[in-house]
């Protein structure tokens, strides 16, 4: 299994990430406090927490109770990966890249760099399941935002090489802990 495959399945729906770190802020929500929060589609929001709900990290509220009660709440396994998903949020939102960040390969891909993957082939074995054209259009985002680095090796024949830019040295720590908390929640 590759190194990043529990962080890549949380990043593989658009608004898994953003979800988590909504109920690591609320304690649980509605489904429809979701949707205005989170201004996603409901199929989307839909999908991401059935993501979620298979992962083990949220579940439907249990039993029946007062009408206030969120429909939605963190599993313990939840409960670990919220506070790092809620600060990569946050530091999203600072460095103004949401869109890029969460991307399905975006995030992931900075984790493979920054734990030592630095060349293409490096990169996409470290993800296991992204494409070539997916870690390619994830480096391009990358890239152009700032996120990371790429630096033309001499040689014969020359060849890239990725870094983490200082921008994205923030969100490195984090990105671990998320894949500590997967790892240890599902492995």
């Amino acid at each position: 299994m590759p190194a990043s495959a529990h962080l890549n399945q949380v990043f593989s729906r658009r608004w898994a990430v953003p979800i988590l770190a909504q109920l690591a802020r609320t304690e649980g929500c509605k489904f429809v406090q979701l949707t205005n929060a989170l201004d996603g589609s409901r199929a989307s929001l839909k999908s991401s927490l059935e993501l979620l709900d298979t992962l083990g990290l949220v579940i439907p509220n249990p039993g029946h109770g007062h009408p206030m009660r969120p429909e939605y709440i963190l599993t313990t396994r939840g409960q670990a990966i919220s506070k790092p998903a809620f600060s990569l949020v946050h530091a999203l939102e600072k460095m103004n890249v949401v869109d890029i960040g969460l991307k399905k390969w975006s995030m992931p891909t900075v984790h493979a760099i920054a734990i030592g993957s630095d060349r293409f082939k490096a990169i996409t074995d470290t993800l296991g399941a992204a494409t070539d054209r997916a870690v390619s259009l994830a480096l391009t985002d990358l890239n152009t935002q700032r996120l990371i680095q790429c630096t033309l090796v001499p040689g014969r024949p020359p060849r890239n090489s990725y870094s983490l830019a200082r921008k994205s040295t923030k969100v490195a720590p984090i990105l671990q802990d998320m894949q500590w908390a997967m790892t240890g929640s599902l492995g």
